[in-house]
């Protein structure tokens, strides 16, 4: 099966580069509504096309979220993998697993971007903003379900591929919708990029952002400073409780990465505020770090703290759960000469949400490449048509 899917995917890679060009040259940054859903537009044509029946999800602040279906095998295809007698389903779909793959399609390019950051092609590198986080899981994942029906076997159970609007933001308004179809499924395959060096992704750090705001007391700094408390040095202050909370043998990680403090120069600073970059491998860890942030006291009773947010994302942990996932996906790489590792990673992904419900997840299985949120963003154009016809074999197998 593999190395008819590598065949039949060697004479679509026109194909996929022109599709891949067209939702990246459609913008879809995710703050700008009207671009999203032009790219939703694109994307659901694309899902047509490619034997899944489309749902689109009508969001009012964000792109519109997309669910594509696909049955699986049809009752005359079941049995041609020689595997034994299926269970019937009740709903009219194929046996087997039940199957989210799990991309999106916002970015966090402004829209404009291309005339700087164009769509290119230099060899077997293909630049261009979200190429590959992460429009090219997206053609990724229609490609195999398409390559699977047009080669007369479909993916082994029913498959759901939901494309979502707002990940780059925090997915606070599709986290709903990715949760509950998430329980509705068997495993999650998340299409975001591998890791630079090819790595699928078996475990993510939780990510958590706090705003922390202190307010003091103006006064005069030359005639009167002790009339005044600084919010700003308290800031100081807390800037060293906060980094003494991390722990990198845990891989917990707590920075203070903006602040801004105080109005002119000859003022004591009335109000100082910062933000916090929290990331986490296990909950227990984002426990302790919220309960000691929330707990911190001001050196000067003058001065109070209000703390906002929190963590947004839980800790995709690795573990037992999900290796099997991993170990099943290493073993069809083999079959193509793909030497597969599993790696760990501090970004988060929808992923978290489904792995932390419980539901077996594996990250990773869209294009190779790198530059994810830089100019130089690109995929590997060989080693990604490797991983849609991997992620095919994935789709056909129990």
């Amino acid at each position: 099966m593999i190395h008819r899917l590598r065949e039949h995917l060697a004479g679509k890679t026109d194909e996929y580069l022109e599709t891949l060009r067209e939702l990246a040259e459609t913008e879809s940054p995710s703050a700008d509504k009207a671009a999203a859903d032009r790219c939703a537009d694109t994307i659901a044509a694309l899902l047509g096309r490619c034997g899944f029946r489309v749902e689109r999800r009508t969001m009012v602040e964000v792109g519109d979220i997309l669910i594509g279906r696909s049955p699986g095998r049809s009752k005359s295809q079941r049995g041609s993998s020689g595997e034994g007698p299926p269970k019937e389903p009740t709903d009219g779909s194929a046996p087997g697993p039940r199957t989210l793959l799990l991309a999106h399609y916002d970015t966090v390019w402004p829209r404009g971007t291309l005339a700087q950051m164009p769509f290119a092609r230099e060899g077997d590198v293909i630049r261009g903003p979200g190429v590959a986080d992460m429009k090219a899981g997206i053609v990724a994942g229609a490609l195999a379900v398409d390559a699977l029906t047009r080669l007369g076997d479909g993916p082994v159970g029913p498959v759901t591929f939901l494309v979502t609007s707002d990940e780059e933001t925090g997915s606070d308004h599709s986290r709903p919708i990715i949760e509950d179809l998430a329980r509705q499924h068997d495993r999650v395959l998340v299409l975001e990029p591998a890791r630079e060096d090819g790595a699928l992704k078996i475990g993510r750090k939780g990510v958590g952002n706090y705003a922390v705001t202190f307010r003091g007391r103006s006064a005069h700094a030359g005639t009167e400073p002790e009339k005044g408390a600084s919010a700003l040095r308290e800031l100081a202050h807390f800037l060293f409780a906060a980094e003494d909370l991390n722990a990198p043998d845990r891989g917990t990680t707590v920075n203070l990465t903006v602040a801004r403090g105080g109005s002119v120069t000859n003022v004591i600073a009335e109000e100082a505020v910062a933000s916090l970059d929290v990331r986490v491998l296990a909950m227990t860890e984002a426990t302790r770090v919220d309960g000691a942030l929330r707990g911190y006291k001001p050196h000067d009773d003058r001065v109070t703290l209000s703390i906002g947010g929190g963590l947004n994302r839980p800790p995709f942990e690795p573990g037992p759960l999900h290796q099997p996932l991993f170990d099943r996906c290493r073993d069809l790489g083999h079959a193509i000469g793909l030497t597969l590792e599993g790696a760990v990673v501090g970004g988060g992904s929808d992923g978290n949400f489904t792995a932390a419900l419980g539901v077996p997840t594996l990250d990773g299985l869209g294009a190779v490449g790198g530059g994810c949120h830089a100019r130089h963003e690109y995929i590997r154009l060989a080693d990604s048509l490797d991983r849609i016809a991997l992620l095919a074999t994935f789709l056909a197998s129990s």
